[in-house]
């Protein structure tokens, strides 16, 4: 613990920034997703759109903020011990790229040949800007998309 702790004071006050903001993302949105319905919240996600919309009209991106975003969300859930489900990362994500106004769009989608008891549908989550994908580029390959929540860039 005293070792973590040492490793997070000697980073770069912007690496620190990241965390702490990753940090308490993750934890409003394990409240959120735990505590609330999801037609509860579904409307502060954005502009809702079946299957996976794809922003044609999105500006080049600067790749830089994007890296940022996914390396302290990872690194926060790994250090959670992955306590934090693709959906719960992929709200956090999408507040913290809101936040510095970059179109997003998070992308609800199912598997039905691998759901198990708890997960009938083999659902899952991820989080994407432009063409890139921030979060949970791993495990969606085979998910059809069913519902995108899109965000324009924003001006801050």
């Amino acid at each position: 613990m005293l070792r973590r702790f040492r490793n997070f004071m000697a980073l770069p006050r912007i690496r620190k920034r990241l965390l702490l903001e990753a940090a308490l993302g993750l934890s409003s949105a394990l409240w959120l997703v735990r505590r609330k319905p999801f037609r509860a919240y579904v409307a502060t996600l954005g502009q809702a759109h079946p299957g996976e919309y794809v922003d044609t009209a999105m500006p080049v991106i600067a790749t830089r903020p994007l890296g940022q975003v996914r390396w302290a969300l990872r690194h926060v859930n790994r250090l959670a011990r992955g306590r934090f489900t693709c959906l719960m990362l992929a709200i956090a994500g999408k507040r913290m790229l809101n936040r510095r106004g970059l179109a997003n769009t998070l992308v609800l989608g199912v598997r039905p040949d691998k759901g198990d008891e708890g997960d009938p549908f083999g659902a899952h989550a991820w989080l994407r800007a432009g063409p890139y994908v921030i979060i949970g580029e791993e495990e969606r390959a085979g998910h059809i998309p069913v519902a995108s929540y899109h965000s324009d860039r924003l001006t801050v």
